[in-house]
């Protein structure tokens, strides 16, 4: 990344959060050192260490990762609920349609690809500090798309948006349920939900219906 000159704006005091220590110590670094903000706290998404940091009172959050499964959504949405002052930064290299559609129901302050450079990361954080939300060029189009899609629909619960790709991609329920770290029967009253909300009826349907919104590829 080219190191963008630093911002006149106070730091920010960040909670940065990410799978590998190693990834983390290099955001932190280039956060610290080039952007200008304060990284406070740092921790993987165990939810004891999210509980331990977001206590503090973090005035920013930043979230890399690369995938939205179950055990990262469930933490940023406790970490919005625990911290709703606090923006939230996704950085991500999900660019596919159906994760995008999970990280969706979050009330994500931005995402940002992992592509960017310093620079538009920069961009990132000063548009969700100032109460804006900001997404990368290759996904804008995209969340803008799922926002009008979702105008006038009913809407699904985070489970039940994190179950129709599973199912209309061909997974018989029990795999999606393995996925999701749920119960069969959990996965079920899901599916259940979601057949009802969409309108259709069986897994032919549903994959028409993905398809369609453009939640998974023909």
């Amino acid at each position: 990344m080219t190191a963008p000159t630093r911002s006149s704006k106070p730091a920010a005091r960040a909670y940065l959060l990410g799978h590998y220590p190693l990834e983390r110590r290099a955001f932190a670094l280039l956060l610290t050192e080039e952007l200008g903000v304060e990284v406070a706290l740092e921790s993987d998404f165990t939810p004891t260490s999210v509980w331990a940091a977001v206590r503090k009172n973090p005035d920013l959050v930043i979230v890399v990762a690369d995938r939205p499964t179950t055990g990262v959504l469930d933490v940023v949405e406790m970490i919005i609920q625990l911290c709703p002052d606090a923006p939230l930064l996704v950085i991500s290299a999900a660019s596919e349609a159906g994760q995008l559609e999970l990280w969706s129901h979050c009330n994500l302050g931005g995402y940002l690809v992992k592509s960017g450079d310093a620079a538009e990361l920069r961009l990132a954080l000063d548009t969700v500090r100032a109460g804006r939300r900001y997404y990368s060029p290759p996904v804008a189009d995209a969340f803008k798309h799922i926002g009008t899609a979702n105008n006038g629909l009913a809407k699904l619960s985070r489970r039940e948006a994190e179950l129709l790709p599973l199912l209309a991609r061909g997974m018989t329920l029990r795999e999606a349920a393995e996925v999701m770290e749920v119960s069969y029967k959990t996965a079920d009253s899901y599916r259940t939900n979601l057949l009802r909300k969409v309108g259709v009826h069986d897994r032919v349907q549903l994959t028409r219906y993905a398809i369609r919104k453009h939640i998974i590829e023909p």
